[in-house]
């Protein structure tokens, strides 16, 4: 892989506590309350005033109990996490906007979620917790008192998400290209936040946090716009996180979300940015590249998060291509790791054909159902990473000599100059 391009270094100026919204706290208590939450932005100086800009949301680790928007420095035998503070000054020089998130912590005592987000109610991770609460001398908590605090870390983020976005225009931020994500505990709020509480990030980074395996079958389902993913879990990193990161790894490939799996050799649950980091790829032995972390989380954003560069003629010359039946035209307009939604089947995307060769004989089936087949007043229209043609499709189907009709569109997502997603819809006439 090739190493990032070579940014401008600019300026920061930083923002302190602003409000993103509000949280209960003492619930549970005779005098259960409600507190601001706030967010520290990073914002890069004397950069073109009219480019909308990428941005980089973090939140902090700490077992969901200690650390901060400004402190999560942590040692262990001598190694030292990175802190999302200096993450975000990294990003912000790079031209990235940035976001450190305050969100609340369990001795708090945050109040139950109208509706439950954890699916395995019984098992909890608490081995990590209950150490720190020993460290800070709090007692044990009950199960509902740190389901309640995780989760309120979830949604927690997931609010400074939608906040970060619905007031893009204020930091000259593009809305399509918001990455989220953290360390630890942050980064488990932040996978949380994009595919169980679903905001429409465009990555995710996770330095050694992840997903619980009931939670992983059912939220991640590759559907329309569930985001790709960066992650990272060291040899001597704290009990569950390799499993649970391999299996967020494995069940995203399968459903077509793109991945990045690095493995921190020699280190424990705290690494720095400059730590060796090597790229692994699932059911593969061996590393198939070595890099730093941080220069790892600098080449995928960079990639993952830059202006598409197709246009509206891209999508039209897909379109000359089905109607040519063309077959290899197609494939050639589609990336690497590309992904068809087909518009029936038993999941909410449809069904869908996960890379080139799947993809490849899913297209062909539709004129092998209707040789005729024709997309018709097609019109197309491209935003970004994202795009749509609207077309009526004509055919007549092979198997009963019935003649089709029927309006519907596609939906893109673009990587770089290719198709990675194709997601399609049709009126269902009756």
């Amino acid at each position: 892989m090739n190493a990032p391009a070579v940014h401008e270094i600019f300026e920061i100026e930083i923002i302190s506590d602003v409000p993103y919204g509000e949280g209960s706290i003492g619930f549970g208590t005779l005098h259960p309350s409600s507190r601001p939450l706030t967010l520290d932005i990073y914002k890069p100086l004397n950069t073109d005033s009219n480019t909308l800009k990428p941005a980089l949301i973090l939140s902090h680790g700490g077992a969901y109990h200690r650390g901060s928007k400004t402190n999560d420095d942590f040692e262990q035998d001598g190694h030292h996490t990175t802190p999302v503070t200096e993450y975000c000054k990294i990003f912000a020089a790079r031209g990235y906007v940035c976001f450190s998130v305050g969100y609340r912590l369990t001795q708090e005592l945050a109040a139950p979620q109208a509706m439950p987000i954890k699916r395995n109610r019984q098992q909890i991770s608490r081995g990590r917790i209950d150490f720190v609460r020993e460290l800070m001398g709090l007692a044990p908590a009950t199960d509902e008192e740190l389901l309640n605090g995780i989760e309120g870390a979830f949604v927690d983020v997931a609010s400074a998400f939608r906040f970060v976005q619905s007031h893009s225009h204020q930091w000259g931020v593009d809305p399509r290209r918001i990455a989220v994500g953290g360390f630890s505990a942050g980064a488990f709020a932040s996978v949380y936040a994009s595919y169980a509480l679903g905001i429409n990030a465009a990555a995710i980074v996770s330095l050694s946090g992840g997903i619980d395996i009931d939670d992983a079958d059912y939220y991640i389902r590759g559907g329309r716009g569930q985001p790709p993913l960066l992650m990272f879990s060291s040899e001597l990193d704290l009990p569950g996180i390799h499993d649970r990161t391999m299996n967020m790894s494995n069940k995203a490939e399968a459903k077509g979300i793109g991945i990045r799996r690095y493995f921190i050799p020699q280190k424990p649950h705290f690494y720095d940015h400059n730590s060796v980091a090597l790229l692994k790829q699932n059911n593969i032995d061996g590393a198939i590249e070595k890099t730093t972390v941080g220069m790892a989380l600098i080449d995928f954003l960079d990639q993952t998060l830059a202006p598409a560069v197709v246009t509206e003629q891209t999508l039209i010359e897909f379109a000359q291509a089905w109607n040519n039946h063309d077959i290899n035209s197609l494939m050639a307009y589609m990336s690497d790791g590309c992904v068809f939604h087909t518009f029936s089947g038993s999941e909410s995307c449809g069904t869908s054909q996960v890379g080139k060769e799947n993809v490849r004989h899913a297209f062909m089936q539709a004129w092998q159902n209707y040789p005729d087949a024709q997309w018709t007043r097609a019109k197309h229209f491209v935003a970004g990473q994202r795009g749509v043609s609207e077309w009526t499709f004509v055919g007549t189907r092979q198997s009963d000599g019935v003649r089709i009709e029927v309006d519907g569109c596609d939906v893109f997502t673009f990587e770089g100059s290719k198709i990675k997603v194709k997601d399609s819809w049709r009126k269902h006439r009756i």
